[in-house]
């Protein structure tokens, strides 16, 4: 079968000979043609990604064209006779570009109006322009933080949220559509596509910074180590902050400039401290208060810190997220502006935040993984005019403040991160006091996400006998803690172990099951969808960090020492 789709790619008279070439260098690969066509990129939680090469299973000009030409035929089919508008933006990966305008170029053969930036920018910012220009669609060629080989399409609908009520439509068009009957023009001087740039970028930033909460009582003059590891952040970011008044703003020189083999770093991932190293280095020299740094579409930002022994320590996005929305809850209920808030969290988010925003009487939301269904509960908030969101977050480092946008933003999040150590540090507290304040007041909460690894077939069928074991061999305890209730978002059900009873669940079909522990601490197993790993989300709450910590350990080595049974079949 695999074979059968090799010879179709090298025969066709669409395919780009240096792909052709590309396929010949490996038909003597057996193993190499099947990971290359065994199947068709998916779109999962961040849409379609992969490495880049030749192949169904690959991201290259065929595959872009593919998905846009099937997108295309969805857009043309939904929305008959109306003038119809595509926004499409992209990061510093390698072939970015080219996929953009590959992308571009398929949209104007189908009669479809492109907004094309001008130049990288990021991932939020397209969110932004699909708003701004009242398109239909919208469009990112980004990778986010995966390593340099790969690159990825991620798809927005009106609504400027990653898309979700269609996706399965829209990927229905895309397995309908065959080489041979995509669209081309060109991109030349096509009077469908329209170069975007600057108006949107003002727009864009006096957005983000109509969002300041600050005061008179703050210091401006903290000291900002940034670094926008080799991506789209540095000129977003770096403008927000000085029209912001922060002057002290350091940029990590080294890490400054796009490079799509990001080559100062092991991964470009905020959520490595590994990412900080230069970061850190710079940041002691300086004697700066805080670490930022955004991954290479600028949706996630990791956030360093100094501890009680002045050294640089990292946050997780669980941290990160706790301290601001303690800090946009608290400034808007100073300011009289909590009416009907709602803040919307993942599933596999801490339950610090409920706490948090249940002190100021906000509603705390609950959604599947990934940023697109905060959009979707967003835009259900702005149609039905119940709530007002507020704040929404996620512990993978997204975070979004507004509505402008419907993703996860780091230019948004880094603004907030520097007014809201400003704002302590006037009133003589480091952001580590107010962790521990928080601590203090609601319990102490601990996270650990671990990412197993199962490439290719055999790992996808692994990743699949784990998840039906856990569905089939309901565990009932784990680190001496008794488990009462089990949420299975793929049968959308949650199962009461106690009285055996089960309640049907109000969510999107999800392979996510998720064990609650009998003190609200947690356990989550989740595929990813857009890597070939398994997800194992902990949360642990205890009285004190000692005991935190040592559930912690227990709950992760007995579920790692499970799955691994599960995986060799000595279990």
């Amino acid at each position: 079968m695999f074979r059968e789709k090799l010879k179709i790619w090298l025969d066709s008279e669409y395919v780009d000979e240096n792909i052709k070439e590309e396929l010949k260098s490996i038909e003597k690969f057996e193993n190499e043609i099947e990971d290359r066509f065994y199947k068709d990129l998916e779109f999962g939680t961040g849409g379609m990604r992969g490495k880049i090469g030749a192949g169904t299973n690959r991201m290259n000009k065929h595959t872009v064209a593919k998905a846009t030409q099937g997108i295309s035929n969805y857009l043309n089919e939904k929305y008959t006779n109306e003038n119809i508008g595509v926004a499409i933006a992209y990061d510093s990966r390698h072939m970015s570009l080219e996929f953009a305008k590959d992308t571009a170029c398929v949209f104007a053969a189908n009669n479809i109006n492109v907004y094309l930036f001008e130049s990288l920018r990021p991932t939020p910012e397209l969110s932004f322009a699909v708003r701004y220009f009242n398109c239909k669609a919208g469009v990112v060629i980004t990778a986010s933080h995966n390593p340099p080989e790969y690159n990825g399409y991620k798809v927005y609908d009106e609504f400027g949220g990653q898309v979700v009520e269609d996706a399965d439509l829209i990927i229905k068009y895309i397995n309908e559509t065959n080489l041979n009957n995509i669209k081309y023009s060109d991109c030349e001087n096509n009077e469908k596509i329209k170069i975007i740039g600057e108006d949107v970028d003002k727009a864009y930033t006096d957005k983000i910074k109509s969002l300041s909460l600050l005061s008179d009582k703050v210091d401006k003059n903290i000291k900002i180590v940034y670094t926008p590891l080799h991506g789209t952040g540095n000129k977003p970011v770096r403008r927000v902050l000085k029209e912001m008044g922060f002057e002290n703003v350091y940029v990590v020189k080294e890490q400054e400039n796009p490079d799509p083999n990001f080559s100062t770093v092991k991964s470009p991932n905020p959520e490595e401290i590994s990412s900080f190293e230069m970061a850190i280095k710079k940041a002691a020299e300086l004697n700066a208060d805080i670490i930022i740094g955004t991954d290479p579409d600028c949706d996630r930002v990791g956030l360093v810190v100094k501890n009680y022994e002045n050294e640089f320590v990292a946050l997780n996005g669980n941290q990160t997220g706790a301290l601001l929305l303690n800090y946009v809850l608290q400034a808007l209920n100073e300011k009289d502006k909590l009416k009907n808030s709602a803040v919307i969290k993942t599933i596999v988010t801490s339950e610090l935040g409920r706490d948090i925003a249940t002190k100021y009487n906000a509603e705390t939301f609950d959604t599947l993984t990934g940023f697109k269904y905060i959009a979707e509960m967003m835009q259900s908030f702005e149609d039905n005019k119940d709530y007002n969101f507020v704040f929404g977050y996620e512990e993978s480092y997204g975070y979004l403040s507004g509505t402008f946008v419907r993703d996860k933003d780091a230019v948004i999040a880094s603004m907030l991160i520097c007014e809201m150590t400003a704002y302590y540090k006037f009133n003589n507290k480091s952001l580590l006091d107010v962790l521990d304040e928080i601590y203090k007041e609601h319990g102490f909460y601990k996270e650990e996400t671990i990412s197993l690894t199962f490439g290719g077939v055999s790992g996808q069928n692994k990743m699949k006998s784990i998840m039906e074991f856990f569905r089939e061999n309901k565990i009932n305890s784990l680190a001496g803690k008794s488990i009462p209730c089990i949420y299975d978002y793929k049968l959308g059900i949650v199962s009461n172990l106690v009285d055996g009873k089960t309640e049907k669940l109000n969510y999107p079909k999800s392979d996510v099951l998720k064990f609650c522990f009998e003190n609200g601490s947690w356990l989550v197993l989740r595929p990813s969808g857009t890597e070939p790993k398994l997800k194992v989300y902990l949360s642990i709450k205890e009285e004190t960090e000692s005991k935190t910590i040592e559930t912690l350990e227990k709950a992760k080595d007995e579920i790692v020492s499970i799955i691994e049974r599960i995986q060799y079949n000595t279990i």
